[in-house]
């Protein structure tokens, strides 16, 4: 696994601090919630979760990843963090129990057909009332041999724009890298990002 080797060698390869799309819906979510992190890398979003007293599933395929925030939350004591060792194509996401799912900088490793199928899925079992928060890269992005996917420029926003959830965040955008392992040349990436909620309709039967 690609990742594997870069993690070994890079404790904290994204940096600890928590995507900015966390901060944001933070104070939204109630604590003690069950929340899953989908492709969670080396867990920098679970753990910032689990410090705020959320119940996190952590999810990744990378063997390294997921042993070492199973030996992080030892040391820390926090015991409200599972990680799994899992392709997220593949994992069953229980219905009705998340209220918050997370697709941080994943979907563009997979096929187009498998990052569509989980969307589907995830909206399809988060509670209603619940959050879904994804962050990916966008046909602005140059080729690469690793990326096998990408959004094109409004399609994410499209995907969420149906009468049952409101987005309450969207952006996409081009930004610099000044370079990381396995690119270590300045370059430019497109992103989108976006928070949206299910709504919780109404079990209220209109009489005539």
């Amino acid at each position: 696994m690609y990742y594997d080797s870069i993690y070994k060698e890079n404790e904290n390869f994204c940096g600890i601090k928590p995507t900015s799309l966390f901060v944001k819906i933070a104070s939204k979510l109630k604590p003690e919630i069950d929340v899953l992190d989908l492709g969670c890398g080396q867990g920098r979003d679970s753990f910032y979760l689990a410090r705020k007293k959320f119940n996190v599933t952590a999810v990744d395929n990378s063997k390294v990843a997921i042993a070492q925030i199973k030996e992080k939350a030892n040391q820390k004591k926090l015991k409200n963090i599972d990680a799994i060792c899992k392709n997220i194509a593949k994992f069953e996401i229980e219905p009705n129990k998340f209220s918050l799912i997370s697709i941080i900088g994943t979907l563009h490793f997979l096929k187009k057909s498998d990052s569509l199928k989980i969307i589907t899925d995830v909206k399809k079992k988060v509670l209603p009332g619940g959050f879904i928060i994804i962050t990916s890269f966008t046909e602005a992005n140059p080729p690469s041999k690793r990326r096998k996917s990408h959004f094109k420029f409004g399609e994410l926003k499209k995907l969420f724009s149906e009468p049952n959830f409101k987005i309450h965040f969207y952006l996409e955008n081009i930004y610099s890298d000044k370079g990381h392992v396995g690119q270590s040349e300045p370059h430019k990436h497109g992103k989108v990002g976006i928070i949206a909620q299910k709504l919780i309709r109404s079990t209220k039967t209109r009489t005539l």
